[in-house]
């Protein structure tokens, strides 16, 4: 059997790198040391989903590789989802383990578009048109059915306000539900719904501006969850093959 190649998608405003700086920080380097060698394509960073996901075609699927499985973050969870569906024709993408998707959307999205004040007038200007399509109404509207040969499961992250950063905070307090910051979580959860890592939106890929604390479990172990995804993904994928 051919060995699956596994792919790291990012999200919104996201990237590969930048200079030293990783968007998923020093998850290349572990999945290394466990011998997988993961793909981290980039994509138009406030792009549409369409545009997002056909710039991943044109990079994962120009080489003969014959079996995918994707690890996503954020709205990288819905370039990948449009990608399979779409532009995927000869079904090489077996597997997709979102991890703090905005499946359904976030009422921060909806709030960026329509508030005063600096801040969401900046998301408005770096953000479009990819901020329109985060909002629930859109995620609504958006028709991605599931393909039955492709196995979906997800993660979310969820931390309660008063564990949230001081940047972070006042943003989960406009989603109404339990959230990590940006995605609420009834939103992440898509296919095999695999749990709730006590992390906020930023924190699951290594990056974190608060202080240490054993109490609220942090710092999040994120190379051990990024190591135990990459094996959960590849592993669903082979199954599939």
């Amino acid at each position: 059997m051919a060995r699956t190649t596994l792919a790291l998608l990012h999200g919104f405003l996201g990237f590969s790198h930048r200079g030293p700086i990783e968007y998923f920080r020093g998850v290349k380097k572990a999945l290394r040391g466990m011998h997988i060698a993961p793909l981290t394509p980039e994509v138009p960073i406030a792009g549409t989903i369409a545009e997002r996901a056909e710039t991943l075609a044109s990079k994962l699927l120009r080489g003969n590789t014959s079996t995918f499985a994707l690890v996503a973050h954020s709205m990288g969870g819905l370039d990948a989802r449009y990608l399979i569906t779409y532009l995927d024709p000869d079904h090489r993408i077996k597997s997709l383990l979102t991890v703090s998707t905005p499946h359904r959307g976030s009422p921060l999205a909806a709030w960026m578009l329509e508030s005063r004040g600096p801040i969401p007038a900046w998301f408005r200007y770096i953000g479009r048109p990819a901020l329109d399509e985060l909002t629930p109404k859109a995620c609504a509207a958006m028709s991605i059915p599931d393909r039955e040969d492709v196995d979906y499961a997800s993660y979310a992250g969820c931390r309660p306000v008063d564990e949230l950063p001081f940047w972070l905070k006042p943003y989960g307090c406009i989603i109404s539900e339990e959230n990590d910051g940006m995605v609420p979580l009834s939103s992440a959860q898509w296919g095999k719904f695999r749990g709730i890592m006590r992390a906020d939106h930023v924190e699951l890929l290594g990056w974190s501006l608060s202080l240490s604390n054993t109490r609220f479990g942090r710092p999040f172990d994120h190379l051990r969850f990024w190591r135990q995804a990459a094996v959960e993904a590849i592993a669903a994928a082979e199954e599939k093959t």
